[in-house]
């Protein structure tokens, strides 16, 4: 059965209201280091999965290479993580994560983890399951509108909202 336009209205305006809600904790959460900027956290997360080149972890946050070039060069300049070669290309560089940019990442993910716990401590663990689910589902069908939407139409050059 096919979604209505008025429920479809309401999850936009819904998750219109979280993302907002989101963007305003990032502005006034506790920093867990004094010079990295939380817009710069998915390069941490990115860079957990392995070494990455700059344009690679633009695409990976859904970002600009330019944004991502600063947020990683401000990473690189505390110790939080170091350029080395590309071992698949001498001639280029990838980033990696330093032992001190791994224990920041962890600190990050506890944090995060223990004030989803606070916040959602009235729910119940079924509840949570299956928000958990539907979220997972929803990323996955807005992943595919993404790459559908960019075969369509090409990359959108407005595409630079840091994430």
């Amino acid at each position: 059965m096919a979604v209505t336009l008025d429920a479809a209205a309401d999850l936009s305006l819904s998750l219109i209201r979280i993302m907002k809600l989101f963007q305003s904790m990032r502005h006034h959460a506790p920093r867990l280091h004094p010079a990295v900027e939380a817009s710069a956290y998915p390069v941490l997360f990115n860079l957990h999965a392995g070494p990455k080149r700059v344009s690679e972890l633009a695409d990976c946050v859904h970002s600009d290479v330019s944004t991502v070039s600063r947020q990683a060069t401000a990473i690189v300049s505390h110790g939080l993580a170091e350029k080395v070669t590309d071992p698949a290309d001498g001639r280029a560089q990838v980033i990696t994560l330093t032992p001190e940019g791994i224990a920041l990442l962890e600190r990050i993910k506890d944090q995060r983890a223990r004030w989803f716990q606070d916040m959602l401590a009235d729910w119940d663990p079924e509840d949570i399951a299956g928000f958990t689910a539907y979220l997972s589902r929803f990323g996955d069908a807005l992943e595919a509108s993404r790459a559908t939407t960019i075969a369509r139409h090409g990359a959108d050059p407005h595409d630079t909202q840091e994430n």
